[in-house]
């Protein structure tokens, strides 16, 4: 985890020492949603990933997301809100769920991602693109669904608790969350093993700690599961958040309509339990008086 001590560290020196600054600031972790303080610009960050972006373009993590949220309810006609976008490759998956009468606002702190989007997504009547901090962007409305795609593993922990209470206060009361990001345990593995696959930090995400962030905020944990996308052992962790106060009526479940072998089976018992029955009876009245 980084602390706020390591931002305050790099803002102690002198502006014009510019060697010392990069070098510092090389360490510090890179977030495409919020700016920690005027002297960094986060979004700089990122827009230097842009190039990378575009050569990996859709793969398998996009579609997995966009399966994940078609389990937690993505609908067409929804209203989305993306935090993080990059340039659009789960933006535009997601424009295409929702349909024409549905919407999706993406958010990126940086302009370059936004502006490669923007070309890559121009198709699209029902995406707006939004180069912001979300900590500060005026979300006008609610929002049926709010998706983060492996973004909070890069923003520091300290800014979550206040992250998840301005998504929750733009949630519509049946919305729902979705959250992906790396298994902390593979992200542990990756340090030790495999530390040229990380970004410039890459913190691993415990779930007490999610939920430590998360339930103040009047979200509740519907889902939390471990999945592979390209290790076998589990590489990715998905998290469906929803509004507590809309779990508020239970009913019963209504008896299912039994399958066609479940029939039978029942069909056989009954058959057999029938014949034990009626010899049972035949033998009883054949039974000699006494």
């Amino acid at each position: 985890m980084v602390s706020a001590v390591a931002y305050t560290a790099f803002n102690t020196i002198p502006a014009d020492d510019g060697a010392k600054r990069r070098i510092l600031r090389a360490t510090l972790p890179p977030t495409n949603l919020i700016r920690i303080a005027p002297e960094i610009d986060s979004g700089e960050f990122y827009d230097s990933y842009v190039g990378r972006q575009l050569a990996v373009g859709v793969n398998a993590r996009h579609h997995a997301i966009k399966g994940w949220l078609r389990d937690a309810g993505l609908r067409k006609g929804h209203r989305v809100l993306e935090l993080g976008c990059g340039i659009g490759t789960l933006t535009g998956l997601i424009a295409d769920e929702v349909g024409a009468d549905g919407s999706v606002v993406a958010i990126d702190l940086s302009p370059k991602s936004i502006e490669v989007a923007s070309a890559r997504l121009s198709h699209h009547r029902n995406v707006e693109l939004i180069a912001a901090d979300v900590l500060e962007v005026e979300l006008a409305g609610q929002f049926d669904v709010a998706v983060l795609p492996d973004v909070i593993e890069h923003i520091p922990v300290e800014h979550h608790r206040a992250l998840f209470e301005r998504v929750a206060a733009s949630l519509a009361p049946t919305g729902f969350v979705l959250l992906n990001y790396p298994s902390p345990h593979y992200l542990d593995w990756c340090r030790e093993h495999d530390p040229q696959s990380l970004q410039l930090i890459d913190q691993s995400i415990q779930a007490d700690q999610l939920l430590a962030d998360v339930y103040p905020s009047g979200l509740y944990l519907d889902l939390l599961k471990t999945y592979s996308i390209w290790i076998s052992e589990g590489d990715y962790v998905v998290a469906v958040l929803r509004p507590a106060a809309a779990q508020r009526v239970f009913t019963t479940k209504p008896e299912q309509n039994p399958s066609v072998v479940t029939g039978l089976i029942r069909r056989a018992r009954a058959k057999v339990e029938f014949e034990l029955e009626r010899r049972r009876s035949s033998a009883a009245r054949r039974a000699p008086r006494r």
